[in-house]
């Protein structure tokens, strides 16, 4: 079947309109309804940690991949169909059409807003063949789940204008404006459903965040630094020391972080390292003397992937304790004790 535009699936046929419409609304419900505590209830009995945290299940790593594996493949047959209902299905058009919306869906008369039933039917179609793209986007991808807002809403507006140029170079359906405003509705409606549903079903302490977060921000919106918090960045993290030599064995040799400085003042038997962590620094301050003793020190690092971490530090014969779940972030964990009692913990990302 090939098909000039939406209209000639429903054009005088009430049987496909409905159908059509019932289907939509179906693929809706059942992403934000049923697919996050199917997925919830299998990971709860399996004992896989839907936060990134440690599992509690012996099967559980090879779940993950099983898990990934089914929902991605689910995603990948949604791109196809999708590409196939708005491009492959629909035939060449020389007499093709570029129409500008400027939301002229809703034609405004003396007795309210008349909306065609064809128009209606397809700008509601339009919304719904976006709706699981805003909703797995997040719901798959790290990526996009760190800004679950604006990211995956930008990727459905750009997929949404790829698509609409594509039918205008191929000639395929109609170049129609008032497409990239419903598909881009239909991924923001599908961003909401991920984060009433998905997000709230896997963060059971939301509640309790959000009246945190209300609180700091009625206590912190008068501070001096408030306007300024979204872009400072720990620049620097400094820790003391008592031995020289311990500091270069453990921190360049076995760990094998980058030296940025390293500073000896005169007339002192006290020396500075300066290491380079990414974007962040490590200063450590060696007194040179095992005498004295430090209070507890600590500071975190993070990766996106700890098992390889984890590989390196066996391979090496580094004493490391095993994955922990973060009580902040609920993300995997591993502390490495180094020279002077100082707690490092390797977060997962």
């Amino acid at each position: 079947m090939e098909l000039n535009s939406f209209y000639d699936l429903y054009a005088n046929n009430w049987i496909t309109n409905l159908v059509l419409m019932i289907g939509a609304t179906a693929i809706a419900f059942l992403l934000a309804r049923l697919l996050p505590i199917v997925d919830y209830n299998i990971c709860e009995k399996v004992g896989l940690n839907l936060q990134g945290g440690v599992s509690r299940g012996r099967r559980a790593s090879l779940f993950k991949w099983v898990r990934r594996g089914i929902l991605f493949g689910a995603f990948c047959l949604y791109i196809v169909l999708l590409i196939f209902l708005v491009l492959l299905v629909r035939k060449e058009n020389p007499d093709y059409v570029v129409r500008n919306a400027g939301f002229s869906l809703f034609t405004m008369t003396a007795k309210g807003i008349d909306l065609p039933a064809e128009e209606f039917i397809e700008f509601y179609l339009n919304v719904m063949i976006f709706i699981p793209m805003g909703y797995m986007l997040p719901y798959l991808f790290r990526w996009f789940r760190i800004h679950a807002l604006r990211r995956p809403l930008i990727f459905c507006f750009l997929a949404s204008v790829t698509i609409e140029n594509i039918q205008l170079i191929t000639k395929r359906g109609s170049y129609d404006t008032a497409d990239v405003i419903s598909n881009t509705l239909g991924g923001a409606i599908g961003i909401a459903l991920f984060i009433m549903r998905a997000y709230t079903l896997t963060n059971p302490e939301w509640k309790k965040d959000y009246r945190n977060y209300r609180r700091w921000k009625k206590l912190a919106k008068n501070g001096i630094m408030y306007p300024f918090v979204r872009k400072l960045n720990v620049r620097r993290v400094t820790i003391k020391a008592t031995d020289e030599e311990e500091i270069w064995k453990f921190y360049a040799k076995d760990l094998g972080f980058q030296l940025n400085k390293f500073l000896v003042p005169e007339d002192s038997k006290e020396c500075r390292f300066l290491f380079g962590l990414g974007r962040t620094q490590l200063e450590i301050f060696c007194l040179n003397d095992k005498s004295i003793k430090l209070p507890k020190q600590a500071f975190t690092l993070s990766y996106e992937n700890l098992d390889v971490i984890k590989a390196k530090l066996q391979k090496e014969d580094l004493p490391f304790e095993d994955f922990q779940t973060d009580p902040y972030t609920n993300h995997r964990m591993i502390k490495i004790i180094g020279p002077d009692e100082v707690e490092i913990t390797l977060l997962e990302l």
